[in-house]
C-alpha cells in the first residue's frame, strides 16, 4: 500500500510535469528573453574562432562556415543551424540591424526587448513561426544572429544566441 507521503510527493510531481509540458509560447518566449538579457549583461563568452576580419564565440561540438565576403558564420550542429551577420563598420551601439527588423511586416512578435550595457546595444526580438516554431534574433553592436527552432528549445536558444552575438570582435 502507498503510504499518504509518496502519494502526495508523487501527485504534485506531476502536477509539476504537467505545468512544465503547458507552458505557452508566450512563457517560453519570455524566459528566453529573460535568459538573453542575462547573456548580454554578462558578456562572459570569450571569441574562440578567429578570422581575418572576424572573431567569435563558437559553442562547443558545434562547426562553423565562415563566409567573409557575404560577413556571414553558419554554424551548425546536427539539425541545428544559426547564421550570424554582422557589419565591420558597425560600432558597439549599433541599432541598424534592429531598426531593420522593426520595420519588417514579419508574423507574429512574441516578445521583443532592447539592452544597453558600457555602450553597447543588444536586443532579441522572438517571432511566430507555427505552432510547434519560432524565429529567433539576437543582436549586439555590429552582429545579428538567426535561428528557427523548436517551440520547447527557445530558453536554451536565446541565451547561446546572445553569446555568440555578444562575444563578436570585428578585427581591425
Amino acid at each position: 500500500m502507498i503510504s499518504k507521503n509518496k502519494f502526495f510527493i508523487v501527485a504534485g510531481l506531476s502536477v509539476l510535469l504537467l505545468a512544465a509540458c503547458g507552458q505557452t509560447a508566450e512563457d517560453e518566449a519570455a524566459a528566453a528573453v529573460h535568459n538573453a538579457r542575462d547573456a548580454f549583461e554578462m558578456n562572459r563568452k570569450q571569441p574562440t574562432e578567429k578570422t581575418q576580419d572576424v572573431g567569435f564565440y563558437k559553442p562547443a561540438g558545434w562547426k562553423a562556415d565562415v563566409r567573409q565576403n557575404d560577413h556571414t558564420i553558419v554554424l551548425t550542429k546536427g539539425k541545428r543551424t544559426v547564421t550570424a551577420q554582422y557589419d565591420p563598420n558597425a560600432k558597439k551601439d549599433s541599432k541598424a540591424y534592429y531598426n531593420l527588423l522593426r520595420t519588417d511586416a514579419a508574423p507574429e512578435i512574441l516578445a521583443q526587448e532592447t539592452f544597453s550595457d558600457s555602450g553597447s546595444f543588444g536586443f532579441i526580438i522572438i517571432r511566430k513561426q507555427s505552432d510547434e516554431l519560432a524565429e529567433i534574433v539576437a543582436g549586439s553592436g555590429p552582429a545579428q544572429v538567426t535561428a528557427i527552432v523548436g517551440r520547447h528549445d527557445i530558453e536554451p536558444a536565446a541565451e547561446q544566441m546572445m553569446e555568440i552575438a555578444r562575444s563578436l570582435e570585428i578585427q581591425p
